[in-house]
């Protein structure tokens, strides 16, 4: 076995082709074995492209060198990473990341199938990396190879460790008929969307377009960054296109995923002028939701739950399996299932001076804090 140490986008381009072999846990079908956009090549392409500026690319890629008639090595697993100076609690020091940030549902490492077992000695190699004080591994999803290690071996990682659950993320399993599954959903959702489907139809109805191909995606990308420029996210800064980096991400994930069938972007109009949107990655008839946003001028007609219904009751006349709807269990996203996908974070403090002061400020700080302000579910 081999492990290459990875710090320039072209040679990362050179991986293409074997990087989508590989998956992040077991079992087709557990939201970690199957389908992920943001874990193939794709994905990390155009993240590096919009957010790659000014930070050390870490990837290490897993390679068996034993010899066949097809190739003298293949690639069996990686750990997508990074290290960036920057604060963390407000302390300056090198930090190693996954290539994440809040535009991604989760990421983890990624194995080829019998090669789970090597996703420590991927794990140990990043710890040895030079430069970082603190690792910080978020949103790791319970059911992947990475999970699972860490809740086995972080002990022997000699490094003090954490590790903590972060979000819930909403999923629905789609099976049966619209119709049979909508009259499951709570009584006052039901009456609520009837009520807001006769406000829109006073106020002159709706129509809802659905672009599923690169040229389209990308030319209504100038209309959904207008369009999330009157959300409520905008005021923080965090809309589609509040940030040169994400309008140049999203196009990117527009135009890469669209040229092979797998981007779905949702645009609701009233009188013919955008109301909401929602922006998602698809494949074999799985969904993963992105965004969505809603013109803070629409609210009171309650456009943000329409479309939502709409979306929904397509994706069961259409076949689909699984939409997951990403993020943190919104009530929302509650409304339409009870299943959820749980992650955790992994911090790894190293044996620095700054590494044992930021392990002292979370354990002994921040995280009896967050016992006390929000304490955990058992």
């Amino acid at each position: 076995m081999r492990i290459e140490h990875i710090s320039h986008f072209e040679r990362f381009l050179e991986l293409k082709s074997e990087w989508n072999l590989l998956r992040p846990g077991p079992e087709p079908g557990s939201g970690s074995g199957s389908f992920s956009p943001a874990l193939t090549h794709e994905w990390f392409s155009a993240w590096l492209q919009a957010f790659g500026k000014d930070i050390d690319l870490a990837i290490l890629a897993l390679f068996d060198q034993e010899k066949s008639a097809v190739s003298a090595e293949k690639l069996v697993g990686v750990a997508p990473m990074r290290i960036v100076r920057t604060t963390y609690r407000g302390i300056r020091c090198g930090q190693l990341r996954f290539l994440y940030n809040r535009h991604g549902p989760r990421c983890s490492f990624l194995m080829r199938d019998g090669y789970a077992h090597h996703t420590y000695a991927l794990l140990e190699e990043a710890l040895k990396l030079r430069g970082w004080d603190i690792a910080v591994l978020e949103n790791i999803a319970h059911d992947s190879y990475l999970y699972e290690l860490c809740t086995s071996v972080r002990d022997s990682l000699r490094h003090s460790t954490l590790l903590r659950r972060t979000m819930s993320s909403p999923f629905l399993k789609i099976a049966g008929s619209w119709e049979d599954f909508f009259n499951t959903r709570p009584r006052n959702l039901r009456r609520s969307l009837r009520s807001k489907e006769r406000k829109l139809s006073a106020e002159g109805g709706m129509r809802i377009e659905h672009f599923t191909d690169a040229t389209s995606s990308v030319s209504i990308m100038p209309t959904l960054v207008a369009l999330g420029e009157k959300s409520w996210k905008a005021r923080g800064g965090r809309a589609i296109g509040s940030q040169p980096e994400s309008r140049r991400f999203y196009s990117l994930l527009a135009e890469t995923f669209g040229k092979q069938g797998q981007v779905s972007v949702w645009l609701m109009k009233v009188n013919d002028k955008p109301a909401a949107f929602e922006f998602h990655l698809t494949k074999d008839k799985e969904v993963q939701a992105l965004r969505a946003e809603f013109d803070e001028k629409y609210r009171s007609l309650g456009v943000g739950s329409i479309l939502d219904k709409e979306i929904v009751k397509t994706l069961f006349e259409s076949g689909y399996k699984e939409y997951d709807m990403g993020g943190e269990s919104d009530f929302y996203k509650l409304r339409w299932t009870e299943d959820v996908r749980q992650h955790s974070e992994l911090l790894v403090f190293s044996n620095s001076a700054l590494g044992k002061l930021l392990c002292t400020v979370e354990k002994g700080v921040v995280e009896p804090i967050k016992r006390v302000v929000k304490p955990r579910k058992s």
